[in-house]
């Protein structure tokens, strides 16, 4: 069961993230519901660390599997999402890289993750660093982060609206 909570109109999740590299290139996902890119990630599960839901979740999305490099550092966020539900979402960040160098060959671009009976369409891309401030990433403030290959890092970001 994910941390994850819906009351009315508000909704609460807890996140992990992951920032995979390949040289000077970065894996983004874009998402079909708005045409946004996201590092690839998704929800910790009730009972589990969010070192192991980070492998867990990059495995389910990407379809290979990841060692974790290193804490990077937290956002917590508040936003009206793409459905209009005010969202309050506390999301830690990892450095990942493929345990298997060779498995690199295998990420599927376009892949169709069964998220627990849902249906989630991801476009893998991998986007060049001197590219990603024309990308529009969500949320903003993670490609200076990025960009820097910075670590520790912290944001409280409101009033992101999903258009």
């Amino acid at each position: 069961m994910d941390i994850s909570f819906k009351g009315g109109n508000d909704n609460f999740k807890l996140r992990v993230t992951g920032i995979i590299m390949n040289g000077d290139s970065v894996l983004l996902d874009k998402h079909s519901v708005d045409n946004k890119y996201r590092l690839p990630g998704g929800r910790v599960s009730i009972n589990e660390s969010s070192e192991d839901a980070i492998k867990r979740e990059l495995e389910e999305e990407i379809g290979v599997i990841f060692d974790i490099d290193s804490f990077v550092g937290i956002t917590e966020e508040f936003y009206i999402n793409y459905e209009g539900i005010k969202t309050h979402c506390i999301n830690l960040y990892y450095k990942a890289k493929f345990s298997n160098p060779e498995e690199i060959n295998k990420i599927e671009f376009d892949r169709l993750e069964d998220d627990h009976g849902t249906s989630v369409q991801h476009g893998f891309k991998w986007v060049k660093l001197s590219d990603l401030e024309s990308i529009n990433l969500v949320p903003k403030e993670i490609k200076k982060c990025i960009i820097n290959n910075e670590s520790n890092i912290h944001y409280i970001i409101h009033d992101i609206k999903y258009k």
